[in-house]
């Protein structure tokens, strides 16, 4: 299981990030996420409010990879995991208010994702797991 480490989270709660998905039959999709937030050390979410091609390969397949890069410092992670559906509770509750604060759209589900991966990289080095 990944774990945060507090650089981590501190990226993550400054950088924008991408997330990867697929459907069933391996069709990729990649798309920015400017809500992606740490729930806790093993667990992110973001709210998915426009309900396209993400979801809909969410849906079909759980599996989830998350991409954060620091341009400045040409380092960055990648995320691994697999995905739960949230429409209802706390964690939708939560995410709801900060997109409110934020005058974003609503989410028509949050995407909880369960870490299991975390990979660093710089430029001109190859990735590194570091769980």
């Amino acid at each position: 299981m990944g774990k945060l480490t507090p650089e981590m989270k501190e990226m993550l709660d400054r950088q924008l990030t991408f997330v990867a998905t697929s459907d069933k039959s391996g069709i990729p999709n990649v798309g920015p996420k400017g809500s992606t937030m740490v729930v806790d050390d093993n667990t992110l979410a973001y709210s998915e409010s426009t309900g396209e091609k993400t979801l809909r390969n969410l849906e079909q397949n759980p599996h989830i990879s998350v991409l954060i890069f620091d341009y400045e410092k040409k380092e960055g992670y990648q995320f691994k995991g697999t995905t739960e559906l949230v429409k209802e509770g706390s964690l939708f509750e939560t995410i709801s208010e900060r997109q409110n604060k934020r005058k974003r759209p609503p989410p028509k589900v949050v995407v909880k994702i369960t870490l299991t991966d975390i990979y660093t990289f710089k430029t001109g080095f190859p990735s590194t797991s570091v769980t």
